[in-house]
């Protein structure tokens, strides 16, 4: 194989995965998938109008309840989340620790 079609496949298989991880192709309710979906959702629809750090900051700091509201809110101000995205990211920020990798890294 060519080194032209080599790295060609590679990025073909990387925004495969990419895609795959952000649309919640892997989902098991409370395993490791969760996270993984959980920081891709915010890598990629969250992190369009805030830093990382507001987030992280955040962790541990509010409810289940306060975390839904403030997801509706944002979906008020435009962002793009699903029913299940939305429902995905506040089981996932309510369940973290302030510092998690999965949003803080």
């Amino acid at each position: 194989m060519s080194r032209n079609k080599l790295i060609i496949t590679l990025i073909g298989l990387l925004v495969s995965v990419f895609l795959y991880a952000s649309w919640g192709g892997a989902s098991e309710v409370g395993g490791e998938s969760v996270g993984t979906d959980c920081q891709a959702t915010i890598d990629v629809k969250c992190v369009k109008c805030h830093y990382k750090t507001r987030i992280c900051d955040a962790l541990g700091t509010k409810s289940k309840r306060k975390w839904k509201r403030t997801i509706k809110s944002m979906v008020g101000h435009g962002a793009k989340l699903t029913q299940d995205e939305q429902k995905n990211v506040v089981e996932c920020l309510s369940s973290l620790s302030k510092g998690s990798d999965i949003v803080c890294k």
